[in-house]
């Protein structure tokens, strides 16, 4: 069942059936709901490293998450969902059983089988990666979903679109739940030609203000940034 089960929510978290219905629009109330859990703490070099673990603890606020993307796409239209390695393999395997469509694991170079592996890119914030995609997985003028949890820069999106369209494809959008708007991931993607591909996130940095380390509900006792630099 697709509808979220608010009832047992704290009472910050609920909203009516009508407004659930209504809004899921970015920055709307759905997304004020779930970046109300969603912290951000200081890691791997990031001041503002923003966490999705923080609404994947509450299953009726990870719930919200997905009815917003099912409800985007199945009016968009799409043949195939792809999922970035790792966290779009979260948001991406629940909206495609919902939507009944397929899903694609965009892979890290050698971690799967008969897979084509597109060129090196430059990674969100620093470093070079390279992705790969199962063979024959995107027929030619498939509209195909990219699908990860956060976007920045735009590094590893043009990836996942330089994969599809090597494929022949056709990227029909790349949904996130954030965006950070001020690293202009728009920009990047233009530069490369892809002017023609849309980006959409649920929400932007302006309404994550949950600081992980002030919150009292948050055990952070001996937090340390431990992460391994971008």
């Amino acid at each position: 069942q697709l509808g979220a089960d608010v009832s047992r929510l704290p009472d910050q978290h609920r909203m009516s059936t009508k407004e659930e219905k209504k809004d899921y629009t970015p920055n709307g109330e759905i997304a004020k709901k779930i970046a109300s859990v969603t912290p951000y703490f200081p890691f791997k070099g990031i001041k503002k490293f923003y966490d999705i673990g923080g609404f994947l603890k509450h299953p009726e606020i990870f719930q919200l998450v997905i009815d917003v993307f099912v409800e985007r796409y199945k009016k968009i239209g799409i043949d195939s969902i792809a999922g970035f390695d790792a966290r779009g393999f979260i948001i991406g395997p629940p909206v495609a059983l919902a939507l009944k469509k397929p899903f694609i694991m965009l892979r890290k170079k050698g971690k799967m089988p008969n897979s084509v592996t597109g060129k090196e890119y430059g990674k969100e914030y620093a470093g070079k990666e390279v992705l790969s995609i199962p063979r024959s997985s995107v027929k030619k003028g498939d509209r195909v979903l990219l699908v990860d949890d956060l976007v920045a820069t735009g590094g590893t999106l043009s990836a996942g679109i330089e994969l599809v369209q090597l494929m022949g494809g056709v990227v029909a959008e790349c949904a996130c739940i954030v965006e950070i708007k001020f690293l202009n991931a728009r920009k990047k993607l233009d530069g490369l030609g892809y002017k023609d591909v849309p980006i959409w996130a649920l929400m932007d940095e302006s309404i994550l203000n949950l600081d992980g380390l002030k919150a009292k509900d948050i055990d952070t006792k001996e937090y340390k940034d431990d992460g391994e630099a971008h």
